[in-house]
């Protein structure tokens, strides 16, 4: 086959790789990248003497490749459970996250309210030493410190809700 009997045909070929990569299960970028490598696997045959029915051999061609590329995608989960969509939580995950959001919101709630304020201030709010001196009306070194009281209050208190 010459170069330009080729090109005329490389159309066909192309959309007969197409149907076949789809009709074999391929979404549409596979299928793509099959009629690509279909036409460069008849190209290389193309002095072929076997090569006598080039659309048979383009649909069978992106049928294998197709099967090839299905065949190296992971399987899918058998298990109904691991079938589910692992970035969705169940509603056990939601009730215990809000537990916990809550139960954290609480003892939040029970620190002092320097420490609360301080706390809010710079977690929530992003406010800089500076600015959170300037609200609380107290000196920019103890912001550091009672931040750090008040994390540490908090983490003690994870802790120890850890150990019960």
């Amino acid at each position: 086959m010459t170069i330009d009997a080729f090109n005329r045909q490389a159309t066909q070929f192309r959309r007969l790789a197409l149907q076949a990569s789809t009709a074999a299960g391929a979404d549409a970028d596979t299928a793509e990248d099959v009629a690509q490598e279909t036409l460069l696997r008849l190209w290389q045959m193309r002095d072929d003497p076997r090569l006598y029915n080039p659309e048979g051999y383009a649909t069978v061609i992106a049928r294998h490749l197709t099967l090839n590329q299905l065949r190296r995608k992971p399987p899918l989960p058998l298990d109904e459970h691991q079938a589910t969509d692992l970035t969705v939580p169940s509603p056990l995950d939601l009730m215990l996250q809000r537990e916990d959001e809550q139960w954290l919101r609480q003892r939040i709630r029970n620190l002092p309210y320097t420490q609360h304020a301080i706390l809010r201030l710079r977690e929530v709010e992003h406010r800089s030493n500076e600015e959170i001196a300037t609200i609380l009306g107290i000196q920019p070194s103890s912001v550091n410190t009672l931040l750090a009281r008040a994390r540490r209050q908090l983490l003690k208190e994870i802790q120890q809700s850890r150990k019960n």
